[in-house]
């Protein structure tokens, strides 16, 4: 016996409203993610450079500012330079790169004792550099 459906038929047309909630969610998604690159928790002026380096985006953050002996950072937080190679010892295990962001002001040999701190630990390091800007 063939059963019969008093229910209106109903066209295969596809809903809007999800659709929509899952466009927002995405445009949202990919809106406030860019916000979550690192960023150090002091302004530098960085050198510019051509060249880019992939593969260090669970890096750790050392930034050399252009002030003085306590214009030194580690992920943000202000540190001396014997609390930055204790955190550079302990943080081993979470990432074994670090990036440096050096101001253009920053005395070299500063730069150089940094990278060779982290270089002894056993990490890899990138300087930071920004885009050349166009003329």
């Amino acid at each position: 016996m063939k059963l019969h459906s008093y229910l209106p038929q109903q066209g295969s047309r596809l809903y809007i409203a999800p659709l929509l909630n899952g466009i927002l969610l995405l445009l949202i998604f990919f809106l406030l993610g860019s916000t979550f690159v690192v960023q150090s928790g002091m302004t530098v002026k960085l050198p510019e450079s051509a060249s880019r380096l992939s593969g260090f985006d669970r890096a750790h953050v050392i930034t050399v500012a252009s002030a003085g002996e306590s214009a030194l950072f580690f992920d943000g937080q202000s540190v001396t330079t014997d609390e930055l190679s204790k955190l550079l010892t302990e943080k081993k295990r979470e990432s074994h790169r670090v990036i440096i962001h050096a101001d253009q002001m920053a005395p070299f040999g500063r730069v150089v004792d940094v990278s060779n701190m982290a270089l002894a630990l056993g990490y890899e390091i990138a300087y930071a550099t920004q885009p050349p800007r166009s003329l």
